[in-house]
């Protein structure tokens, strides 16, 4: 049950929804008769919830409100009688006289006329048609359930719809932008003939073929014969102009001749050029390429100072993911970070503040895969330990992966990216060195 509170002219209270019930906004909860005050918690002026009993006067609290209570004073809030912490009992048989009080459907000005006890009061109103959801295809409306199904087979721009003209199938906020070039969709014809509309993929053969009111150019136009007209007056020329057009590919197949001797000169030209772009391109590669290779020295060295504590995180140099791109670092926990440490190696990115964010987009939404380089000499049999992360561009995650306002932003990535067990096991240490490899996937952009 979520906590409540007293309001004027009645009793009711409001909880905040959970994730597994799918309860989206904030919820009164309204009693069917005012509140007696023996119900209230004297500390948060709440319904009690959970309540325990002090032994010494006999007045209760929620118990998620004793700590608090007992942190600074602990007294009783009512008669200021100090509260002894081994005193305080729960009061499970209050509890089931406060779930007894009966309540109204929190949407009843939503016209559900539900009503029931306290304790049934979350289990019909993560059922109740009037509460507010959201759409389940994350297009973003916020909508009672009810109305739901209407949403979903009729408003929804995320919902799956097929082409009218091509029966594909695609997502109906495409569809507008999709009928641009749909090789089906009717389309007028230019000429306003008297087939007024043609599948756009049939249009060229209309217009050649079949559209009286169409210009046609001469077949010789690409050899230098201008003439151009409707089908009958092509017909007429085509006929007279025989030994016109003789003359005309003639003259075409000399100056051909002349300009395939100039173009393979220049040709081989290109070919000696392009020797060298490659040079350049692959040297460019190596610098801005996405990717990193970090090299930790010292690695016994500096796991012992994480297990101690001195030294619990470093960081690599940073690297761009391409030439003018984001600008991004690692950070390595060795002997592990927060919750699984002693028991995996965590990495992470983070985002720095770079010379080209503004040109950049936000926020960052592409896939990274972190990879532990087994140094093993034969090549073919490593096995390098991979996790790959994939960011998600929501609100909540700005603070990651929107563009940094300090000089980096909080860092994201793998705690759990491998086990100190499996570590020691092949040969990702040698020579005291580890070898630690971040790709980012630069061609597969995350859908935001």
């Amino acid at each position: 049950m979520p906590p409540v509170r007293n309001s004027s002219g009645g009793a009711s209270g409001r909880g905040g929804g959970g994730g597994g019930g799918g309860i989206t906004e904030e919820v009164d909860v309204v009693f069917l008769e005012s509140l007696d005050k023996k119900y209230e918690c004297p500390v948060c002026g709440q319904v009690l919830r959970y309540p325990v009993q002090f032994e010494e006067c006999g007045h209760r609290c929620c118990s998620s409100c004793l700590p608090d209570l007992l942190r600074v004073a602990p007294r009783c809030p009512i008669d200021q009688q100090t509260i002894d912490k081994d005193k305080v009992y729960a009061d499970k048989a209050f509890q089931k006289e406060t779930d007894s009080l009966g309540v109204k459907c929190s949407f009843f000005e939503r016209g559900c006329n539900w009503t029931g006890v306290l304790s049934e009061l979350m289990s019909h109103i993560e059922g109740c048609d009037r509460m507010l959801t959201t759409c389940p295809m994350r297009c973003g409306v916020e909508f009672q359930k009810r109305f739901l199904e209407k949403h979903r087979l009729e408003d929804c721009p995320k919902r799956d719809i097929q082409c009218q003209f091509c029966e594909i199938g695609l997502v109906a906020e495409q569809e507008a932008g999709h009928l641009e070039t749909c090789t089906k969709f009717l389309v007028p014809c230019p000429n306003k003939c008297k087939k007024k509309e043609v599948a756009r993929e049939m249009m060229q053969e209309h217009l050649e073929n079949e559209c009286m009111r169409q210009d046609l150019c001469c077949p010789f136009s690409t050899y230098g014969c201008d003439f151009s007209g409707r089908k009958k007056q092509l017909k007429e020329h085509i006929a007279e102009k025989q030994l016109n057009h003789m003359e005309i590919l003639c003259s075409a197949v000399k100056q051909g001749d002349k300009n395939q001797e100039k173009q393979q000169k220049q040709i081989l030209e290109m070919e000696k050029k392009l020797v060298g772009v490659e040079r350049r391109v692959g040297g460019l590669e190596n610098l801005f390429g996405p990717q990193l290779v970090w090299r930790i020295d010292n690695y016994q060295e500096k796991l012992a100072e994480a297990k101690a504590g001195k030294k619990a995180t470093i960081f690599s140099p940073p690297f761009l993911t391409n030439r003018h791109g984001y600008k991004l670092a690692l950070s390595a926990c060795l002997y592990g970070d927060g919750k699984f440490r002693g028991q995996y190696m965590s990495l992470f990115a983070c985002i720095c503040k770079g010379e080209n964010d503004a040109l950049l987009a936000w926020p960052f939404a592409y896939k990274l895969t972190f990879q532990l380089i087994d140094q093993c000499e034969d090549v073919s049999a490593r096995k390098n330990i991979v996790y790959t992360v994939t960011p998600n561009p929501c609100k909540e995650n700005r603070p990651f992966l929107g563009r940094p306002l300090g000089e980096r932003n909080a860092s994201f990535g793998a705690a759990r990216f491998a086990e100190l067990d499996a570590i020691g096991k092949l040969d990702y240490i040698k020579d005291d060195t580890m070898y630690v490899k971040v790709t980012v996937d630069l061609e597969n952009l995350l859908p935001l």
